[in-house]
């Protein structure tokens, strides 16, 4: 792990929850769902979304195909959930976890994404762009061809990642340790790549991106 590499501060669950009861909608009176437990839910197919989740835990639940717009997600926790294909736009997440969660195909644009773990999950083909990234970690999940496009990062940190063909661009790795992840075929120009700690078996993957030919 790098140098000065903070503590990520899990959710905050001080209170007990709810059991959320009947579909999972925009609440008439408010766009806030605050200290709830949602399971086996589906939201889906919804345009310019806007709510804020405070402090609940999803388990096996469905959110795919929703476009969410300034959107909350604050000390939320998701347990085999289905995330995929949803686009957050000017969207916040502070001191969330997904656990064995599906987010394939999802994008993330001009977010704020703060203390976050990425933990035994799906997320092939998932866009961050123009995204301020600060404390988020991903540990054991799939990120083949994704794509990280102008973020601005903090304290990042990967572990055992499969990073196939995902692609890095104006997105700086300084510091943050690539060595444990499979990173056959990554795109990335020079700005990002410069500063990243890899392995000695990852260096001739490294210097073909660089145009560095090695001779055995």
């Amino acid at each position: 792990m790098a140098k000065n590499v903070k503590k990520r501060k899990p959710p905050i669950f001080k209170y007990a929850m709810e059991e959320y009861v009947g579909e999972l909608k925009l609440p008439i009176d408010s766009d806030i769902i605050d200290y709830k437990e949602l399971t086996e839910k589906f939201l889906q197919n919804k345009e310019d979304f806007r709510i804020v989740f405070d402090t609940c835990v999803f388990k096996k639940t469905t959110i795919n195909h929703n476009v969410f717009i300034r959107s909350e997600f604050i000390d939320c926790k998701f347990i085999d959930c289905d995330l995929s294909n949803n686009e957050f736009r000017s969207s916040t997440f502070i001191r969330c976890e997904f656990i064995n969660t599906r987010l394939t195909g999802s994008h993330f644009v001009e977010c704020f994404l703060s203390h976050i773990l990425i933990e035994k999950s799906h997320c092939s083909l998932v866009d961050f762009a123009d995204c301020k990234m600060e404390l988020c970690e991903f540990t054991d999940s799939l990120l083949n061809e994704a794509n990280f496009f102008e973020n601005k990062i903090k304290n990042l940190q990967f572990k055992n990642l499969k990073l196939e063909k995902a692609s890095f661009y104006l997105t700086p790795l300084k510091g943050v340790d690539l060595s444990t992840s499979d990173i056959y075929s990554i795109k990335t120009d020079l700005k990002s790549i410069k500063g990243a700690v890899i392995s000695s078996f990852q260096a001739r993957e490294v210097c073909h991106l660089l145009g560095i030919n090695i001779i055995d």
